[in-house]
């Protein structure tokens, strides 16, 4: 029996839909959250797609998740927004506060939301895509739980906060940076733990700060921020955006929905677009973007590499073929999809 099952992007949403429809989330809020998860998948980001499902139909059970959450969506200025998620599932959460921000944009040629009381969202770049195709530049972010110890410190303070930013691209695909502020993301951490691999050296340390591979000591001690002091520090500013901002919770507060059954755990979401058009003719802009990426792809390579690409180009290459010819998940999930109510044909 192969440990990898072929399925669709309709038939994957159509079973995270069946998941949580059966746990309370009214359909439509369903359709929202199943899309948003599978859509990481369709880009190659497999630990923030229905991997993610599993946690978050076991919360929205046990309504450690709000499954009708009335999210309160405000305007403090013409072009600021304030969302309450009320303790909603986070894609949900998220393209709520992201369909606030392209109505304001369109109007005011820019939009900032800084969201409270949600939970993770999955993959942030998802949502801000959305952005690059309505002509804007954007930026995003998230915290988490505290898993990552600040430059000099033996102590967990930060999330992995992600940080997030799209740009149309012309002619290509826009171009897409998401990336954690640790040196690894926490659910790649679990991932290789769920498959019995080490993690990279220079990821994490254990409880005692000595740095380690095991990966179930990395998720007992701590991450470690990429670059120094630099993903320290930038991994800070973040947690002011989606943590202090927002009146919300910081990382160090905020609960991990795989353990926490106290309160809701209170992850904060930040979002920024504009309109290229504020600054530069479109057609110029995509026109100089296009340019720029023709003189990266002209660069000599070293051994072994056949292009250099820009960040969003590997991705959309990913969702090309997976749309095409389906999203190769390992057969546990599909596996505790089909145990939670989601039934799984394979096949495209």
């Amino acid at each position: 029996m192969t440990d990898i099952v072929v399925v669709s992007a309709a038939e994957a949403r159509r079973a995270a839909e069946a998941v949580l429809v059966a746990r309370g989330v009214p359909p439509g809020d369903a359709e929202v959250v199943a899309r948003n998860l599978v859509a990481a998948d369709l880009r190659g980001i497999d630990t923030h797609g229905l991997f993610c499902l599993i946690e978050y139909a076991h919360a929205v059970a046990d309504r450690r998740i709000n499954p009708t959450p009335a999210i309160r969506v405000e305007r403090t200025l013409p072009w600021a927004i304030r969302v309450d998620g009320d303790n909603g599932l986070g894609p949900l959460v998220a393209e709520r506060a992201m369909d606030a921000v392209l109505e304001t944009v369109e109007s005011h040629g820019i939009a900032v939301a800084a969201v409270r009381n949600a939970n993770h969202h999955g993959a942030a770049a998802v949502y801000i895509e959305r952005a690059a195709a309505a002509g804007c530049i954007a930026i995003a972010s998230a915290n988490a739980i505290a898993m990552v110890a600040p430059v000099g410190a033996k102590a967990r303070f930060f999330g992995t906060n992600p940080f997030a930013a799209v740009a149309p691209a012309g002619k290509h695909p826009p171009f897409v940076l998401d990336m954690a502020t640790s040196d690894g993301a926490l659910r790649k951490v679990r991932k290789f733990l769920a498959e019995g691999k080490p993690i990279p050296e220079g990821w994490a340390t254990d409880k005692d700060g000595v740095p380690t591979t095991d990966a179930a000591a990395a998720i007992e001690g701590m991450l470690l921020p990429f670059g120094g002091a630099k993903g320290s520090g930038l991994a800070y500013f973040l947690d002011i955006l989606t943590g202090v901002l927002n009146g919300g919770l910081i990382s160090a507060d905020v609960r991990n929905n795989f353990t926490n059954h106290d309160r809701p755990s209170g992850n904060g979401h930040f979002f920024l677009a504009f309109k290229v058009s504020a600054f530069l003719d479109p057609a110029a802009f995509a026109a100089r973007m296009e340019s720029q990426i023709a003189r990266l792809h002209a660069l000599p390579t070293v051994a072994g590499v056949e292009r250099v690409r820009y960040p969003g180009e590997r991705v959309a290459a990913i969702a090309a073929e997976r749309a095409a010819h389906g999203i190769p998940y390992p057969r546990r999930i599909v596996d505790d999809l089909v145990a939670l109510g989601g039934a799984v044909r394979a096949g495209v």
